[in-house]
């Protein structure tokens, strides 16, 4: 049920998110009325004062922050409504972001992909990144830059996932009190606050989200809470970002294509018999000093720091680690009227610290291991907007990349040493991109980047212990050209974008033993693909609105291939990557009476290879929301409410929400490749609003 909730969040979030990514207003601080028509909203990822109709590349912005998310757990299914991007769910915290088509071979968690709260980095210096604990309460909008782009960003080879926190809406106090339940004792509560007024805005808020799960040892429970708040002075801007989580959830793990199909529900057995888990208090903050030196110098300063305390008990050990981390981002922006250059530098400093331990029916027992990393990068940018004309937008990059991890090994039950450091050669990466308006309001644009990801300590080290110093970072160029525009008084608005990348020593994870693997770099591949968004609305924003009807949709057709891929001796060249749908579509059909809104969302996830030799392969599956909300406000009083509800899944697809890639098999069981999806589930809920 409260499953179904997240689906609705999905529709309702694929409307707004892809409908408001050019349609609905947006919040900027010391304008008069506070909002202006989204299609001059500024990109921030973008380092410049670039609109979304001017930027040049695959970029997508969802507006949460115009939604009021109605029982979605995670921003996995906002994530998925943007076209050539896959966010694969195995639970609510095992999740994998796939971006046309890089980090697939990523088994568990999100790879090779930058992610960051406001300025904070969300990705490790392990190069793992998670954004799927935080709660959309504490979220503004989600804005995806597709494809290589460590011109602009630093080791992040599938491309950048930027969340912004909220920003006020309206001035004074305004409290949010909202509750929701659902299928499986699924339920979330909480309460959100703002303020805003003159040169200030805060917003804070708390939720709890909890379920006993559809499968096997699955329950979950996570506690959430954020801070945000901004500062506007006559010279300065201050701002703070703060966010807090607070998880237990249960790993029931994949299943076999048996047990897949005859009993969904189930637990892998292993996991289930020592009650396997994770738990982890996180902490994130940050603060983003904006300095006017003159008209046309500005200074930006943001310094961030994080720390994680998890805990995970697995069928073959205990593992035990800790991080912190510190870094800053400093850049200088200078500005004329066509002409704008930003120079700067960001750098990240790691402390990692990991025991393993054996494990005595899912307790820690004697210690096995116990080791000390630091990770340190830098990268160093250079990077420039230039406007020739009123039509023409030209911007290019470079960064210059470096990288090191040092590991001591403080125990080993076998006396095994792995003590030692390496860092890779500095990796210099350029982008440039053009945006050209052809007609009032539609724009052609271009762009090719360079991008890399290094390789993991962890994939580095040899089953014998050594550290493999002949790994490389697996790199890649994006080459792409696309057309964007509004039409009919902005009711109908596109996106169409054809791509490219080039892929180039790609790494393979060698599975040793269950929880043992290494990497080794394996050969090219070549990935191309056509994404496309469309949105429709019968009356304008401008028009007074009884009675409305939204149609949005969301496509990509992929077309992934190794170009030279050895493997162990053997040749994968020409077969298809696995992990990555052959095509996805999301589409959202909304009707608006006065007060009452009826919503439907369609998507349909094409069929995917499940490994290398393309001898296995997970059929295409289907699903059908439908959410209804209706809402009221007292004239006489400062008190609305909402409610809501929905069903997910309406027609109870069977379906695997995520897949393992080139499953190993063990002691003769057969692979388990598969994580099932939920079926079908119901939510109600309501939010009551005091201002």
């Amino acid at each position: 049920m409260l499953k179904l909730c997240e689906s609705i969040l999905l529709v309702l979030s694929t409307v707004s998110l892809m409908g408001q990514m050019d349609t609905d207003t947006v919040r900027y601080p010391g304008l008069a009325n506070d909002t202006i028509l989204l299609e001059e909203v500024t990109v921030s990822l973008l380092p410049f004062h670039e609109t979304y109709q001017e930027a040049a590349g695959g970029i997508h912005i969802l507006n949460v922050g115009s939604l009021d998310p109605k029982f979605t757990f995670t921003t996995t299914d906002l994530i998925n409504l943007v076209p050539g991007v896959h966010m694969a769910s195995g639970t609510y915290n095992t999740n994998r972001l796939v971006i046309r088509g890089v980090g697939s071979r990523t088994p568990y968690n999100t790879n090779r992909i930058r992610a960051y709260l406001d300025d904070i980095p969300l990705t490790t210096g392990d190069g793992i990144s998670t954004m799927e604990d935080l709660d959309l309460h504490g979220i503004g909008s989600i804005e995806i830059l597709k494809g290589p782009s460590s011109a602009l960003y630093g080791a992040g080879l599938g491309g950048v996932v930027r969340l912004n926190s909220p920003y006020p809406g309206e001035e004074g106090f305004i409290t949010r009190i909202s509750g929701e339940a659902g299928s499986f004792h699924t339920g979330r509560f909480g309460i959100t606050s703002s303020y805003k007024r003159d040169r200030v805005a805060l917003q804070a808020g708390i939720t709890r989200s909890f379920s006993e799960g559809y499968r096997e040892n699955s329950q979950y429970l996570r506690n959430n809470a954020f801070l945000n708040m901004r500062y506007f002075g006559d010279r300065n801007t201050l701002s703070l970002t703060f966010a807090l989580v607070d998880l237990f959830a249960e790993i029931p793990s994949s299943l076999n294509e048996s047990d897949f199909k005859t009993q969904p529900w189930a637990a892998a057995r292993n996991w289930l018999g020592v009650k396997g888990h994770e738990k982890y208090l996180k902490l994130l903050g940050g603060v983003k000093i904006e300095s006017r030196l003159s008209d046309r110098l500005h200074n930006h300063l943001v310094l961030f720091s994080s720390f994680t305390d998890p805990y995970e008990s697995r069928p073959f050990n205990i593992l035990d680690d800790q991080s912190t981390s510190v870094g800053f981002r400093e850049y200088l922006q200078y500005e004329t009227s066509s002409i704008s250059l930003n120079v700067g530098a960001e750098y990240f400093h790691e402390w990692y610290q990991w025991k393993i331990h054996e494990t005595e029916a899912g307790s820690a027992g004697d210690l096995l291991s116990d080791h000390q990393e630091t990770r340190k990068y830098l990268n160093t940018f250079a990077l420039f907007q230039w406007k020739p004309n009123t039509r023409v937008i030209i911007h290019g990059g470079l960064n210059l990349n470096i990288l090191h991890y040092s590991l001591e090994t403080v125990y080993m039950s076998d006396s095994t040493d792995q003590t030692g450091s390496y860092g890779y050669k500095p990796v210099l990466s350029p982008r440039i991109g053009i945006s050209y308006k052809h007609h009032k309001r539609h724009h052609l644009y271009a762009s090719a980047g360079h991008g890399f990801s290094a390789p993991s300590l962890e994939e580095t080290l040899l089953p014998e212990g050594d550290i493999n110093t002949e790994l490389k970072p697996e790199s890649g160029w994006n080459l792409e050209v696309g057309n964007r525009g509004r039409t009919l008084q902005g009711r109908f608005r596109y996106d169409v974008t054809l791509y490219a990348i080039f892929l180039k020593d790609l790494l393979v994870t060698e599975r040793i033993t269950e929880d043992i693997f290494t990497g080794a770099n394996a050969g090219k591949a070549l990935n191309t693909g056509l994404e496309l968004w469309v949105q429709w609305s019968l009356r304008s924003s401008r028009e007074p609105q009884p009675f409305n009807v939204h149609a949005a949709l969301g496509y990509n057709l992929a077309n992934h291939r190794f170009l030279e891929f050895i493997d162990d001796g053997e040749d994968f060249s020409k077969n298809v990557l696995p992990g990555i749908p052959s095509q996805k579509l999301n589409s959202i059909l909304t009707g608006e009476v006065g007060t009452l809104d009826i919503k439907t969302s369609y998507s349909y996830t094409g069929g995917q290879w499940i490994d290398d030799g393309n001898t296995q392969r997970s059929d295409g599956y289907h699903l059908l929301n439908l959410q209804v909300s209706w809402d009221h406000a007292f004239s006489s009083l400062p008190i609305s409410f909402e409610i809501h509800g929905g069903i997910r899944n309406l027609l109870n697809s069977r379906h695997a929400s995520m897949i393992l890639i080139n499953a190993p098999s063990f002691g003769g069981r057969a692979p388990r490749y598969y994580y099932p999806g939920l079926p079908r589930r119901f939510y109600l809920g309501t939010t009551v609003t005091f201002k």
